[in-house]
């Protein structure tokens, strides 16, 4: 079913777009139907807005006020083609955009039944990854030094990009009680570059060819990439995002397994978990 996800977001959009313009023609000749398309998927639209554009860490699982209102949209919808006042695709186009929401927060923000391979407190596997210059890294060189290693989707994925920047601002403090942070993904060096420099902080920026290290782990996302962004050089298949905390000898002490991809820890946690692990150094005066 995961491959589905994939098409789904890019039709859903397809959708929502394409009854919105149907909205704006319909108000434009001053029929009132309208009102029912643009309520049933300006609120979406908006929602995938504030996303790109905003580019929070994280959001509510439901949205009550924006969900019902495209609910709102369909009942309208219906009521006017019961009515003789509108045309059959008007409450079709709002059924759309109403299935479309539900599948979104009900499904396609989901995870399902996800399991690490590693064990708490347990070692962690031999990993290898690239970094942003293409030369080899391995896990076992982060030995000696607690770690925060976070795999996120990509630079396509507007909630990896906000948990990223939020990392990026703890940096200090992190660096000067003696941790390390390494980022992870499946994208190309190229694009690992562009966000090395733009956050410019002393982490390692690496890359998880054809997702040998997500597989080893169980985090392999299979056609998890929004269909269209391999035109932008993405993969078709990319991670389910994961934090994992490793201590100084290599074992797993703490992982963050979300099942929903809009859901992410607030790196505050991470610095708990190291307090309560006696990872960190004492923070200077």
């Amino acid at each position: 079913m995961k491959s589905l996800k994939s098409l789904f977001i890019s039709a859903y959009f397809v959708v929502l777009l394409v009854t919105l313009t149907a909205a704006g023609w319909l108000l434009a000749q001053q029929d009132r139907s309208g009102l029912a398309l643009l309520a049933a998927s300006a609120p979406m639209i908006g929602f995938f807005g504030w996303l790109f554009f905003k580019q929070p860490a994280r959001t509510p699982e439901q949205i009550p006020l924006l969900q019902w209102t495209v609910f709102g949209g369909l009942l309208a919808a219906c009521g006017m083609l019961w009515v003789g006042n509108t045309q059959p695709w008007v409450p079709l186009l709002a059924f759309l955009c109403q299935m479309g929401m539900l599948q979104y927060f009900g499904w396609y923000s989901h995870y399902q039944n996800r399991r690490s391979t590693v064990q708490v407190g347990k070692p962690m596997p031999k990993l290898a990854f690239t970094d942003e210059a293409g030369k080899p890294v391995t896990l076992a060189a982060f030995k000696g030094q607690p770690l925060v290693l976070l795999f996120y989707r990509g630079n396509w994925c507007p909630l990896c990009m906000a948990q990223v920047k939020e990392m990026a601002g703890q940096y200090r403090n992190l660096q000067a009680r003696g941790v390390r942070v390494a980022l992870v993904s499946p994208q190309s060096q190229r694009h690992t570059r562009e966000l090395a420099q733009r956050f410019d902080v002393p982490f390692e920026f690496l890359v998880d060819t054809d997702l040998k290290a997500a597989r080893a782990l169980g985090i392999v996302d299979q056609g998890g990439t929004p269909l269209g962004l391999e035109a932008l050089g993405y993969g078709s298949d990319t991670v389910m995002p994961t934090v994992m905390v490793i201590d100084s000898k290599g074992r797993l002490v703490y992982q963050h397994l979300t099942d929903n991809y809009r859901i992410r820890p607030e790196p505050s946690l991470f610095v708990q978990v190291l307090e309560e692990k006696g990872l960190l150094r004492p923070a200077s005066d």
